[in-house]
């Protein structure tokens, strides 16, 4: 073995690896692991040109993977007014918000006619009710075009100028798969929209530039991510990002989803599955339904609170119906595209498992791991099919933290508390990842790890005891499972010799420390093959 680059020694080294070893020291080798053992055998292997960094009984994990985030919708907000609640923003009443989007039009200068933009606007959780409507939007904003992004991404508030460029105007219908919210009492448009009355808009405001982009993915690295999913992107996204990588610009890897509508324009170019300095184009993103907080998930029970725009006997909606999901599945399948499809609900669960049993009929077969993401509001039989049909589910635990509170409202305990059931899928023998979904969610591994384990609402009712996972599985869904879910196990995911030099240095173990304080712990470095993108020690 040549000698080591860099030794990292006196440490806790969680390899995560088949056996759970646990080591003190790592070398590396141009970017490689080359040997994991005890201080004194990697330091033995040093020699004058080697770099030597002593961790003093601080761990080291393999670098997070996030198996499911959206780079592209993040990249752009970074300039934009965030509008979180607590705990993860301050904003709590109507009066934050607009505060908040008038220090964005005066930072960002719009021209008249520009956008004024805010995002994770979360009413249901601000201490007034949080209402915005068009009308109040327009009093504060008359010379630019409004939009408040709720925090589920599947809807927001928009102001006149907004609802007009889309044509929504007093009386008209509701988009297929989409609800435009009426004044009470009227058919004037409110400006809230929900689906595919939003979904158009959402994604003609996410352009962005190389700075916004590089201070993204710098996020990233800053919480000891190392691979990071780009959960639907446009072509013209997929280019700019791997035009970033070829000029040597990614801190991080990124592992780009083609929106489905662009799926045929990307098979056609050649550029799914190709992989270019650290970027690689995994396969398809299918949005098949909305968001439990946001009360659009498409489920088989209805809603127990209706509707976001009153509805009674409400189902949630459906982004893609059964035909074009078959459609789509099987011609990914057919073109050798590993299929990733957003299911909040278990209606749309079942969509995504009737299209891949159509796509099989048919005599497609699919490639790799096809991957319902969220698998949140989900029934325990689906699990059966998951492991019947070769599915590995990501899934979103942050939710029972942040929402969870909201989904005993919308769901009731039995469906809440069963939300997305992680344990019962690993006894099952899946391999289920947890993601951040970000923006959606804070990015932090750590919190993630934590309501894997926790599942603590908010006001701190406990979202299922039966569905926590181990701190060690825990783990495992946030680095060797999501690089095993996106077929990359073979050179990531864990601390072993061969694999990339993907680490990540906490400031206390994830497995010794009490459940609740998982959550406090610091990513103190992080190394993307060997180099340091990331350094708060």
């Amino acid at each position: 073995m040549s000698t080591p680059d860099l030794i990292l020694t006196g440490a806790t080294v969680l390899t995560v690896d088949d056996a759970g070893t646990v080591a003190e020291a790592v070398a590396v080798t141009d970017g490689i692991i080359t040997a994991v053992g005890t201080t004194e055998e990697i330091a033995a292997l040093a020699g004058p040109g080697t770099k030597r960094v002593d961790l003093s009984g601080r761990t080291v994990v393999p670098g997070f993977v996030d198996a499911h985030s959206h780079v592209s919708m993040g990249a752009p907000y970074v300039k934009h007014a965030a509008l979180q609640t607590p705990p993860v923003g301050d904003t709590r009443t109507v009066a934050d918000v607009l505060r908040k989007l008038h220090e964005a039009k005066d930072r960002n200068a719009p021209e008249p006619g520009g956008y004024v933009i805010g995002w994770g606007y979360f009413p249901d959780q601000m201490d007034d009710g949080g209402l915005i409507t068009a009308e109040m939007l327009d009093a504060e904003f008359p010379d630019h075009r409004v939009v408040l992004v709720n925090v589920s991404g599947h809807g927001g508030v928009v102001n006149t100028r907004v609802l007009e460029d889309a044509g929504y105007v007093p009386g008209v219908a509701n988009p297929d798969g989409g609800t435009i919210v009426r004044l009470p009492g009227t058919d004037v448009p409110s400006g809230e929209l929900w689906e595919q009355a939003w979904m158009p808009l959402v994604f003609s405001l996410l352009d962005y530039g190389e700075a916004e982009l590089e201070a993204m993915l710098r996020e990233y690295a800053r919480w000891g991510m190392t691979t990071v999913q780009d959960g639907a992107a446009s072509i013209k996204q997929i280019e700019q990002v791997r035009a970033a990588a070829e000029q040597g610009r990614l801190p991080v890897d990124v592992r780009s989803l083609v929106i489905y509508n662009e799926l045929d324009e990307a098979i056609e170019s050649g550029i799914v599955g190709t992989t270019s300095h650290g970027h690689t184009v995994q396969g398809v993103k299918l949005i098949i339904d909305g968001s439990p907080q946001g009360r659009t998930a498409f489920v088989t029970q209805e809603y127990e609170t209706g509707g976001p725009g009153g509805e009674q006997h409400w189902h949630g909606l459906a982004n893609i119906e059964q035909g074009d999901a078959n459609s789509l599945v099987e011609t990914a399948y057919r073109h050798g595209v590993q299929v990733f499809a957003h299911c909040n609900g278990d209606a749309a669960v079942d969509r995504l498992l009737d299209a891949h049993r159509a796509a099989v009929a048919a005599g497609a077969t699919p490639t790799g791991r096809t991957v319902p993401i969220h698998s949140q509001v989900m029934r325990h039989d689906q699990l059966d099919d998951y492991v019947e049909l070769g599915f590995e589910p990501s899934m979103f635990t942050i939710h029972t933290y942040l929402f969870g509170d909201i989904h005993i409202k919308n769901f009731g305990e039995d469906r809440a508390f069963a939300i997305s059931p992680m344990r019962s899928a690993i006894d099952k023998g899946l391999r289920p990842t947890n993601h951040s979904d970000f923006p959606i969610t804070p990015i932090n591994p750590l919190v993630l790890l934590w309501t894997s384990v926790a599942r603590t609402s908010l006001s701190g009712v406990v979202l299922g005891q039966g569905e926590r996972v181990t701190p060690l599985e825990g783990l495992r869904a946030l680095t060797i499972d999501a690089a095993y879910e996106h077929r990359t196990e073979d050179d990531r995911g864990s601390i072993e010799v061969g694999k990339l030099a993907d680490l990540a240095v906490l400031d206390a173990n994830p497995l010794e420390v009490p459940v609740d304080a998982i959550k406090d712990i610091a990513v103190v470095r992080t190394f993307k093959r060997g180099a340091t993108v990331h350094d708060a020690s």
